[in-house]
């Protein structure tokens, strides 16, 4: 193994400090035995500078038993012009043969490779650092010199033929510098031409996005460019790691640029390798076919490889390091036909490696060689820490033998037996990926056998494991085949989809020890060749009933229809308090059609989706669906062929609000069977809402009465002047339900306001309306105390009726003469005037009712007009007034309706005229009469007492006198030794008085 240490101290010489080295690291089991490469340049400052000339810089090996070359980028040539000298950092490459010795026989070793001219400045080739990249084919050595032409780069090839040596070199002016041109270089055939070579070199600051030139070789020495790829991100470097790899496998070699610093922030993307695929030789794409990006802050593409086919697939496969990701990792890519793939075969982790002070693991890559010969390419990494790593390539072994079957295929759960229901037998065989039929070793694979992978609960069990997984060892080349049983579990449902036994195997792992001595080989430690799907599986048929093709093709049908308590169908729901059932009638049926068969129809379901206001409360058959978030009804399994059922779900409607405008219900019919057809069905139910409301009257009739004397409406300035006053009571009970915008509640009155000749009859004075707080009510048409007058004011209490009759002609001045009754009536009447008559005019008046969840009082004041009563209806003794009101819903939308509510109210007024009074008489009338009658008074008992009116009658005297004696009652006793008669059940008290005769 060669590694470069371009920073490493010189050999101590008295004269240098830090030239570079160059390692040789033998293939032993030892980390500390590589040996420094004896270059043998010696100081001579006059010269040529060798100090910190970056020795190693470039390590390159033109294959087994080839040469070998070493460059220093910074090696300087010294100018002398008078005394002063003038410094031309060159560079130099070094050749040696494959004993790292010099031999002076060997041209290659004893050639001079100066290409650069170090009489000119750096507008030239003074300071081209000749050997900043290089390389070896069978026959060519190039260079690559990134700071000639005032750093515009250049790349330089010598190619010998038999006896002949050229030397090429890029001559075409990009007219600017600071290109670096040469900065990587690669070098091959089938790239541009099927075998003339094609130089691909980097410059990754060309228009500071970089670029990959390809040059081809032109007579008398001239490298010619052919074509340019550029990049496409400023400051992504942009070239400066390139490799070539045919990566398809069609004889041309593909292209891989990287672009170590590009990144998207939003993506955390850093890093990126561009993969261009070769059109048959005639050019690259202008675009990358493929385009991979790293980690942010990862430098993915800083270092590109071609490392051989590791897999021995038969396709090139790529590295490509990100050396500042942690410690640093190594991203491994295979290629297929379609060119390399997208995701990393492979990630080496340098925190996985165990290496003490590791770090920028991936800087430096290195393959294509198979340094333990077991017929697999390996991979040498380099980093910045004094550390490179040897990466083995493991063999790759291909299972070309691997069988599931299961028997019987078509299962028939009658014959199960306690111990197999059905048999898999597995079998394995392999080989190794590179070939080599030699290689026999002992491999143990690692499957996993599942029933039912896809299906919660399986409906098969391995025997052994009493689960639905086993996991078990094959060991090869021994083992050909293993068979397992396995167990139908119980209650199985689905008989219709296969059972699929699924098998996945893997290879474990086992890491090998490190040996003393030499290198173990990895022939015991192979890997499974993951391009190959590492599983299988195979499937076990329920025997069933549908036909040679065993594919069940179901014709399920449904009918469905709302129905009303009564069983009568329903297209809309008169929806109330009251009533809140619902009945939904649903009729199934698999009968065969000109289209299907009607084959059985295997685990036949029926989902119903329905709103939260209907509530699962009954089914008939009982037993058939089962109610959660929707509701699920088993039809069978299988429902038959030309099978009908009925259905009868019983639903209660509770949650229907005033925004409810309808009810849908949405039917789902499934089956595991074939049918393609089965839609989900949409029920529409219409809902009409039916508000409760009630209307009460306090008191339906009331009591008042009219007299007095007639005052017309211009004299009238408080309600007190109109007449006796009246108090009508409604109260209204809440509707339930919000109603907000959606209707209002009204309480209609239709009011006796005038008699028929427009006089007023019951004047209105004031509505209140009482709910959550107390407001007027205005109806429209200034219909309420029209004349504006003064109302009572509030906690007067109106006066009583018998001081109204002491009152009734208020005032000091002499009062008119009284209407008298005698004169007036002749006998006892009355007479009714009621709204819808011909004898009394109703107006409507209409109250709004406010929303509220209590109940709320309108209160109707109103006055008797008494002059009307009095001037029309003075012959009567009672007038009976009555009215109505209603309690209606007014409201646009047509699904929410309330029945009216509809009171009666009415009023007997009574006629309170005066009496006709007798006329005064005399004084000495009234004492003639009083003279007379006592006179008279005195004639009479005078008579009386000569005719012995009252004296007592003499019967009393001589009657016979008797006085009476109380005597008790002659009481019995029982006769000695008898016993006191028993009293009998019936007897509820026993109680003796006294009597007496």
């Amino acid at each position: 193994l060669l590694a470069g240490a371009p920073r490493d101290l010189a050999v101590p010489d008295g004269y240098t400090n830090r030239t570079g080295a160059v390692y040789l690291c033998p293939l032993t089991a030892h980390k500390n035995d590589c040996e420094r490469m004896d270059i043998s340049e010696k100081s001579d400052p006059d010269h040529h500078i060798i100090e910190d000339m970056w020795l190693g810089v470039t390590v390159a090996s033109q294959g087994p038993a080839g040469r070998v070359l070493v460059c220093a980028h910074r090696y300087t040539q010294v100018l002398w012009s008078g005394s002063e000298d003038q410094r031309r950092m060159v560079g130099k490459c070094y050749v040696r043969g494959n004993d790292l010795e010099l031999d002076p026989t060997d041209d290659w070793q004893t050639y001079h490779n100066e290409m650069c001219n170090s009489n000119t400045d750096y507008l030239a080739t003074g300071m081209c650092q000749l050997g900043t990249s290089g390389g070896f084919t069978h026959n060519t050595v190039y260079f690559g010199a990134p700071g000639a032409y005032n750093w515009q780069g250049n790349s330089y090839m010598i190619q010998r033929k038999d006896w002949d040596l050229s030397e090429y070199s890029y001559k075409d002016s990009e007219k600017q510098g600071n290109l670096y041109i040469g900065y990587t270089v690669q070098v091959g055939s089938a790239v541009l031409h099927p075998t003339n070579i094609t130089i691909v070199t980097g410059a990754p600051r060309h228009r500071h996005m970089g670029a990959v030139f390809l040059l081809s070789q032109e007579a008398g020495g001239d490298l010619r460019k052919r074509q340019v790829l550029e990049g496409t991100q400023v400051g992504a470097y942009f070239g400066s790691a390139i490799a070539l790899a045919d990566l398809n496998n069609d004889g041309w070699q593909d292209l891989l640029v990287g672009a170590p610093y590009y990144f998207e922030r939003k993506e955390e993307v850093g890093g990126a390798l561009y993969v261009f695929m070769n059109q048959a030789g005639t050019s690259f794409p202008a675009h990358p076919s493929l385009l991979l990006h790293g980690p942010s802050r990862s430098a993915f593409g800083f270092s590109v490889a071609s490392i051989g086919d590791i897999n021995q697939d038969g396709f090139q496969d790529v590295a490509v390091g990100a050396p500042f990701e942690g410690l640093g990792k190594v991203y491994v890519y295979h290629s297929s036909s379609r060119g390399l793939l997208g995701r990393p075969q492979q990630v080496i982790h340098g925190e996985e490696l165990g290496l003490p002070g590791l770090a920028t693991f991936g800087y430096s890559l290195s393959g294509q060689m198979d340094v333990d010969e077991n017929s697999y390419p390996d991979l040498l990494v380099g980093s910045l820490s004094d550390r490179i790593v040897l990466l083995r390539a493991r063999p790759v072994i291909n299972i070309l033998y691997k069988t599931l079957v299961a028997r019987p295929s078509v299962l028939d759960p009658a014959l199960c037996t306690a111990t197999s229901c059905v048999q898999v037998e597995l079998c394995f065989a392999y080989n190794q990926s590179a070939g080599n039929p030699n290689y026999r070793r002992n491999i143990t694979l690692a499957y996993t056998l599942e029933a039912d992978r896809d299906r919660r609960p399986p409906r098969l069990r391995f025997a052994r494991s009493q689960s639905a997984v086993f996991h078990g060892f094959f060991s090869m080349p021994d083992m050909r085949c293993q068979k397992l049983e396995l167990l139908l579990m119980d209650n199985v449902r689905d008989k219709l989809r296969p059972i699929i036994i699924s098998m996945n195997y893997s290879l474990p792992l086992r890491m090998p020890e490190r040996p003393r001595l030499g290198l173990r080989s990895l022939d015991p430690y192979p890997v499974l060749n993951q391009a190959q799907v590492l599983e299988n599986h195979t499937e076990v048929h329920f025997q069933k009933e549908c036909g040679q093709d065993n594919k069940c093709d179901s014709n399920l049908q449904m009918r469905a229809a709302f129905l009303s308590e009564l069983g009568q169908p329903l297209s809309r729901l008169q929806y109330s308090r009251d009533g809140r059932k619902l009945l939904l009638s649903i009729d199934v049926t698999n009968t065969p059609s000109r289209e299907r068969a009607g084959e059985d129809a295997h685990e036949a379901l029926l989902t119903l989706t329905v709103p939260p206001a209907l509530l699962l409360s009954s089914v008939r058959p009982a037993g058939t669906c089962q109610a959660n978030e929707t509701i699920v009804c088993e039809l069978g399994n299988p429902f038959k062929r030309n099978q009908r059922m009925e259905l009868l779900i019983a639903f209660e409607v509770t949650g229907v609000t005033l925004h409810t405008r309808e009810l849908q219900a949405q039917l789902q019919l499934s089956t595991s069977s074939h049918q393609d057809n089965l839609w989900p069905v949409t029920l529409t139910l219409l809902v009409d809402y039916t508000l409760q409301a009630s209307l009460s009257i306090v008191n339906h009739r009331l009591q008042s009465f009219f007299g007095g004397t007639v005052m017309g409406e211009s004299g009238m300035k408080t309600v007190e002047d109109v007449g006796s006053p009246l108090k009508y009571e409604f109260q209204v009970g809440p509707v339930g339900e919000g109603l907000a915008a959606l209707g209002t509640l009204v309480l209609g009155l239709e009011w006796p306001y005038e008699v028929i000749n427009g006089k007023w009859l019951l004047y209105p004075a004031e509505i209140t309306i009482h709910g959550n707080g107390s407001w007027p009510c205005r109806p429209p048409g200034d219909l309420v105390n029209p004349l504006n007058l003064t109302l009572s004011v509030p906690g007067d209490r109106p006066p009583s009726p018998q001081r109204r009759r002491r009152q009734l002609d208020p005032g000091g001045g002499p009062a008119p003469p009284p209407v008298t009754l005698a004169a007036a009536k002749k006998a006892k009447s009355e007479t009714k005037l009621k709204c819808g008559s011909d004898q009394a005019r109703c107006v409507w008046l209409e109250c709004p009712i406010p929303d509220t969840p209590v109940i709320t009082n309108v209160t109707v004041q109103a006055r008797v007009w008494n002059s009307t009563f009095i001037e029309d209806y003075r012959d009567f003794d009672r007038v009976s007034v009555s009215g109505w009101a209603t309690l209606f819903l007014r409201t646009s939308i047509p699904t929410i309706n309330m029945e009216n509510k509809t009171v009666w109210f009415s009023v007997d007024i009574d006629s309170d005229l005066v009496e006709e009074l007798p006329a005064e008489i005399e004084l000495w009338l009234v004492l003639v009469a009083v003279s007379a009658g006592l006179l008279l008074l005195g004639l009479i008992i005078l008579l009386l007492w000569k005719c012995d009116f009252f004296k007592r009658t003499r019967y009393y005297q001589i009657m016979p006198k008797y006085h009476a004696v109380r005597i008790r009652e002659e009481e019995r006793y029982p006769p000695p030794g008898s016993t006191v008669p028993p009293k009998k059940h019936w007897v509820t008290s026993w109680q003796t008085r006294d009597r007496y005769y």
